[in-house]
């Protein structure tokens, strides 16, 4: 008996997505001095190796209350109540420009993800007595795994 898993790289974000939220932030905080963008990222070793791939450095700040960015280009990461990743940017940023580059750090940041679980799923299969049958790379860039489940 067999066990076929799939693997699929999810598209986190959208840009008419990324856009409203930038729209209902900056309607919202119009008295703050910032501009959030939220993400869907969580990990923070992933994102910053997806930082890394765009030459960007990871820089955080715990209390965005008392944020002050003073250039066009500064821009910081925070945590949300979620666990979510914010970018903060300065109200006078070039917000079409943040958001087409929060989607490419966003499509690496998936990349590492889906390469994450796939380390993980592989070394728990072999844990629980399972042994890789065949791996196939789709077309869609998602990756076929057929375990072969061994009878124990």
């Amino acid at each position: 008996m067999s066990l076929e898993i799939l693997l699929v790289p999810l598209a986190i974000a959208a840009t008419k997505e990324i856009a409203e939220a930038i729209m209902r932030q900056t309607d919202r905080q119009k008295d703050v001095g910032y501009v959030e963008i939220q993400t869907r990222m969580k990990d923070e070793n992933l994102l910053k190796q997806a930082l890394k791939e765009w030459d960007t450095d990871f820089r955080q700040v715990e209390d965005a209350a008392s944020l002050r960015l003073d250039t066009q280009n500064e821009a910081v990461f925070t945590v949300n109540e979620e666990g979510r990743y914010l970018l903060l940017l300065p109200q006078t940023a070039d917000l079409e420009k943040y958001a087409s580059w929060i989607e490419d750090v966003e499509r690496s940041y998936t990349h590492y993800l889906q390469q994450a679980v796939y380390r993980k799923l592989l070394e728990r299969a072999e844990e629980r007595g399972m042994t890789l049958e065949k791996e196939e790379l789709m077309q869609d860039d998602s990756i076929q795994l057929t375990y072969v489940l061994n009878g124990k």
